[in-house]
């Protein structure tokens, strides 16, 4: 597992696609990894980054929501699904910023 990887994840109700945002060197040592949502339902929000999901396996146009930031167990991402490319975890970290208000 690694950073800038989306996975399946049981975060709420249902499986749904997350993207990792902890840092890959600290993944293996630590029990818990920082995740941010991945929805359908893009809202216009400046902390909502648009994949490209052609290109990603997701089967619907789909945003990285950063208002949905989760620190969950690494057993609860079950099934990788792609990995994001840097300049798109650029825009993720600026958007991160912005939903922390930092």
């Amino acid at each position: 597992m690694n950073r800038g990887e989306i996975w399946l994840a049981h975060v709420g109700r249902k499986p749904r696609p997350v993207l990792v945002l902890t840092r890959s060197e600290v993944i293996d040592v630590r029990v818990l990894v920082t995740v941010a949502e991945i929805t359908t339902s893009a809202r216009g929000l400046s902390v909502e980054v648009p994949l490209r999901h052609d290109d990603l396996g997701l089967s619907l146009p789909s945003v990285v929501n950063c208002d949905g930031l989760h620190t969950v167990a690494r057993t609860i991402l079950t099934s990788y699904v792609a990995t994001v490319d840097d300049d798109t975890m650029t825009l993720v970290c600026r958007a991160v910023a912005t939903a922390l208000g930092c």
